[in-house]
Order: C-alpha cells, then sequence, then structure tokens
C-alpha cells in the first residue's frame, strides 16, 4: 500500500498553503480566545443613524463555486439589481474553498478587509469575538425562510448569539454509473457499506473502474464522507457533552476496519491524495465508476456528456449499524467587529438571504446550494428532476463538526486539521485500527484540552 506523501509539484503547493494555513488558524484561535458570553440589549445601530446604501463602497469575500452559475449570479445578477440601483459600490473576492481560511484569518487578524464574508462549517465558533452580533438579520432571515436547519443554526449561533447568518448548504451524494452497476450483476446502489465492498469489488473486477472517493486534505468530500461514515458505526471525536474524548473505542475500530476493507477492495490508493476536483475530473474522464460529490458533476455532465448524465443516479451515502448520517457543507456570513458602520452589510445580507432573492440564486444553481431555511426544500426548490430530490434531504438529516456534542471552537479547529480524515487514512495506509485511533486520540486531547 502506497503511503501518502508530497510528491507532485500541486502537491507541493497544497502542504505550503496548508501550513500557511494552520500557522495563520492558530494564531487567530488563541488571540480569539473562547467566545465571549453573550452581551445584553440590541445590537449597536448604524454609526450613521439610519442605512445609507448610496456611495457606500462594500467588499464581499465570498468561495468560487464549482457550478459556475453560481458565481455568475453574485458577479452580475447582484451587482445589477441590488448595487447599481442602490449607489453601492459593491466588489466581490472570488476565492477557492481551501484558500477562504487563511484571507479571513488574516484579515481579523489585521483588523480590516472585507465588510462580509463567508464563513465555512464551524467558523463562528472558532472566531466568535472576531465577529458581530447579526441576530436582527439572521432571526428575520429565518423567520421569513420558514425556520432555519437545526445544523445551519447549529454553526452559526455561539453561546445563544448569532455571530453569522446561515447561507446554504452545498449537500453531496454519490454519484454512480447504473449501467456499469449493473454489469457487475447489482439492480441497485448498495444500501449498507459493508454491500458497497462487495459490490464495489465486483464492479472493479468487472469494469476495472474504481469507487473513487477523496480522502486528502480538502474542504468537502473527505470529511463529508468520512465523518458520516464514522457516525453510522457510532463513533465520534467526543460525548454528547464536548467534554470528554470518545474516538478511541470499539465503535471507532469498527469504523477503520470496515472502511479498511471498503478501501482495499473497492477503491484505489491515488484516492489519498485526492481533492474535492479529483474525483470530479475522474467521473467526467469515465475512471472511474462512483463517487461522493455535490451536483456538479451531475450538473457538468448534463451539458458536457449527456450519455454520462442519463446514465448517471443519485443517493444518499450507505449506512452503517447505528443508522445512516449525512455531513453537508454549511456556509455563513459574518460581518466583522472591525467594520465601522455595519449597516450597509446587514442590508446586504438581509436582500441576498431573502426567499425571494434566494429563490433567484438556487434557479441560477439549479439547486447546487440548498437554502438554510426549509422553504429551500419547498417553494424555492429550482430543479423537476427526480434525480435531485436526495439533495432536498440534507438540510434535514445533516450534522455537524463534533457531532454529537454541540458545535465549539475544538471541533472547528479538528476539523480544519482533518483529524478524522487523516485517522481512516492511516488505517487505509495499513496502520492498524489501535495505532490510528490512539493517534487521534493524541491529537484531539490537545485540540480539546482534556
Amino acid at each position: 500500500m502506497l503511503r501518502r506523501e508530497i510528491t507532485t509539484p500541486t502537491d507541493r503547493l497544497f502542504s505550503r498553503r496548508r501550513f500557511i494555513y494552520y500557522s495563520a488558524a492558530f494564531a487567530a484561535a488563541v488571540a480569539c480566545g473562547p467566545a465571549a458570553a453573550p452581551a445584553t440589549g440590541a445590537p449597536a445601530a448604524s454609526a450613521s443613524g439610519p442605512v445609507q446604501l448610496k456611495g457606500t463602497k462594500l467588499n464581499l469575500l465570498h468561495w468560487t463555486s464549482f457550478v459556475p452559475d453560481e458565481d455568475k449570479w453574485f458577479k452580475e445578477t447582484l451587482v445589477n439589481d441590488w448595487a447599481k440601483p442602490n449607489g453601492v459600490d459593491l466588489t466581490i473576492e472570488l476565492v477557492a474553498a481551501n484558500e477562504a481560511q487563511p484571507k479571513i484569518v488574516a484579515a481579523l487578524q489585521a483588523g480590516g478587509g472585507p465588510d462580509v464574508m463567508l464563513l465555512q462549517w464551524t467558523w463562528a465558533h472558532l472566531y466568535a469575538d472576531k465577529l458581530s452580533d447579526v441576530g436582527t438579520v439572521a432571526e428575520k432571515v429565518g423567520s421569513d425562510g420558514g425556520g432555519f436547519y437545526d445544523a445551519a443554526k447549529q454553526n452559526a449561533q455561539v453561546q445563544g448569539v448569532w455571530r453569522a447568518v446561515p447561507f446554504g448548504i452545498t449537500g453531496n451524494a454519490v454519484h454512480y454509473r447504473e449501467s456499469l452497476l449493473k454489469q457487475a450483476g447489482a439492480d441497485k446502489f448498495p444500501a449498507t457499506w459493508s454491500d458497497l465492498a462487495k459490490v464495489g469489488a465486483d464492479v472493479k473486477a468487472k469494469t476495472k473502474l474504481f469507487y473513487g472517493q477523496a480522502t486528502g486534505h480538502s474542504f468537502g468530500d473527505p470529511p463529508t464522507f468520512l465523518n458520516p461514515f464514522l457516525w453510522s458505526f457510532g463513533g465520534s471525536e467526543t460525548d454528547e457533552t464536548g467534554k470528554k474524548l470518545a474516538v478511541n473505542s470499539a465503535a471507532t475500530k469498527d469504523a477503520l476496519v470496515a472502511f479498511k476493507d471498503l478501501f482495499d477492495k473497492a477503491a484505489d490508493p491515488q484516492c489519498l491524495s485526492w481533492d474535492d476536483s479529483s474525483n470530479n475530473r475522474a467521473y467526467a474522464a469515465k475512471q472511474i465508476w462512483g463517487t461522493l460529490n455535490g451536483a456538479s458533476i451531475y450538473l457538468t455532465a448534463v451539458t458536457a456528456d449527456p450519455d454520462l448524465a442519463k446514465d448517471t443516479q443519485l443517493v444518499l451515502l450507505p449506512a452503517g449499524p447505528k443508522g445512516q448520517f449525512s455531513l453537508g457543507t454549511p456556509f455563513q456570513y459574518a460581518i466583522p467587529k472591525y467594520v465601522k458602520d455595519p449597516g450597509p452589510a446587514r442590508e446586504l445580507v438581509s436582500y441576498v438571504m431573502s426567499p425571494k432573492t434566494y429563490g433567484g440564486f438556487m434557479k441560477a444553481g439549479k439547486g447546487y446550494t440548498l437554502a438554510p431555511y426549509k422553504k429551500g426544500e419547498g417553494e424555492l426548490w429550482p430543479s423537476s428532476d427526480p434525480k435531485f430530490d436526495p439533495f432536498k434531504k440534507i438540510g434535514t438529516l445533516t450534522k455537524w463538526y463534533g457531532y454529537p456534542a454541540p458545535p465549539s471552537p475544538a471541533a472547528a479547529e479538528s476539523g480544519s486539521k482533518y483529524i478524522v480524515v487523516d485517522m481512516f487514512a492511516k488505517a487505509a495506509q495499513g496502520d492498524t485500527p489501535e495505532s490510528a485511533m490512539s493517534w487521534a486520540e493524541g491529537e484531539l486531547k490537545k485540540i480539546y484540552k482534556l
């Protein structure tokens, strides 16, 4: 079994970036300290009194979507429909998801930068002391949208204070080629992990194609596959309180043994260094028969390769002994405390997140990003394609970093350091389950300070 090592120029670039990323994140965590206790009273009013938009300059830091039409909506529709009519000079900076955190940390530490920044995962908990209370916006958005999903609220609300406004959830589903599954004698996608190992081995033997699952250091696919895998066997980083480590357990061992079996039989060693775009390219090139990914793989195929799209089916992850789990990638809008007049920034977030506006955004992205509130899977849902139905369930099913404990700065740091991902990667590379668990436990002790 090949070990995961830095062997290519791209890998070296990612390694350098990860070093900068971790160094910056740690510095910010130390500087921010633990989340402050909730303040009493209403949020401060705009420094200039009533919000004045005309002549305002705003900078929005956003991620570069895997669906280009979502980026186009921000660059064109948002600018033309809101910024220009209101006389706002709106700059939209789009960055790759894996490069967002260093930029955010740098701005928070410098005390200047974007007026609105798009956070991922549970970063609102990690940087709570640097973020403004946006409760007035969040409460109205949630109410107008039919109520936030529980995970969206958990990720954005810190000790009862809204440190961010939930923006959306990109759900992942297994994309697989139905014709190849049938060639191997299966009439439907496996419902359990053990069945996937068996069927995946049969498909691999019959077609020479493997199940291509990214397990490298990347923000989306690796953690959204491996955390649910762990949970489905009853494993977790901590207990429900978040105050007692639980990763070194019989349940985690069962998960690692099952993953090693699946990886050996159905996957390939190259997956150990894959990021969020690797499986997209491999699926489009017909080098793999299945993978967990956002809807971008299918949406791209619809126009670029209709035959592949027709052959592609989408399902949620298989279940383990403790059930079926999901982890969507959550995003939130935050307004840093360094913004002297947060009024215009609040107006921008309120506009984007109103159901009327967000429905247009979802239509542009064809449902790739699900609204953080329940109207997203109902009246705002833009697709009539039944293949998209699994994505409508993500908002209700998804958990969060640190589950079953509430989100916390420690859980956010663990996710940023890919502790769970690396534990599974070590098992896939031949480490014993005991060794992989012991390593993860040691890292988590330092992070959770337990």
